[in-house]
């Protein structure tokens, strides 16, 4: 089985340092348990080992385009399951990979907007698995936001197995030895995403393992 950790990102994330602290944090924990991952950049980015190039706009509003060309990589490539997340998503590696992931096709913290279809939110981080990706590479849409339209993509499809997680946190708190979190999204944290609170996150993580 082959597992993809595909962020979503921009050039004006790794310019300004956003990547880094993962780079640094979860995602040396993720490649240690020899799990690939890749951020993922739009157009007039600048090639890097660990970044794809995609042919969509690099900015927020693109981001739905930026998720097909990830799935269509991840196909492409031979990926059995894709992680998608962002640099805001914060991971605790070991728990990712006991999450479960491999029984459901569509995996993570669902919620659902009054009139709307039941989604995973994109903040913690979802899974999709290789049948759930050639569903949505067929699909022609294109619109915001990018964990909608997946959800929106998915609905009423019943050969796509779901599963709901709470242990995909959408404001906290993230992963401790005493509870069962798997993932944190940083940016609804106090003072929002700013690349520090991901070495805080990954500071709690490892001292409470050492009580």
């Amino acid at each position: 089985m082959r597992l993809l950790v595909a962020i979503s990102s921009c050039q004006a994330y790794e310019n300004s340092g956003l990547n880094a602290p993962l780079r640094e944090t979860w995602l040396k924990d993720l490649t240690r348990l020899g799990i690939d991952y890749k951020f993922f950049h739009g157009r007039g980015a600048t090639p890097k080992d660990d970044v794809v190039l995609v042919d969509c706009d690099d900015g927020y509003w693109d981001l739905t385009s930026k998720t097909k060309l990830k799935i269509k990589w991840s196909l492409d490539n031979g990926y059995d399951y894709v992680f998608m997340c962002f640099p805001d998503t914060y991971v605790c590696a070991s728990r990712l990979l006991t999450s479960g992931f491999e029984q459901f096709d569509y995996f993570g913290c669902v919620h659902q907007h009054p009139g709307g279809s039941p989604y995973c939110q994109g903040g913690p981080g979802y899974f999709l698995s290789r049948k759930a990706c050639e569903v949505l590479d067929k699909k022609e849409s294109n619109y915001p936001n990018e964990d909608c339209w997946v959800g929106d993509q998915l609905h009423n499809n019943y050969e796509i197995h779901r599963g709901d997680s709470k242990a995909f946190s959408y404001c906290g708190p993230g992963p401790l030895k005493t509870n069962h979190t798997i993932t944190n999204h940083l940016s609804t944290q106090p003072g929002g995403y700013v690349g520090t609170n991901v070495f805080s996150e990954h500071k709690l993580w490892l001292e409470s393992l050492e009580q």
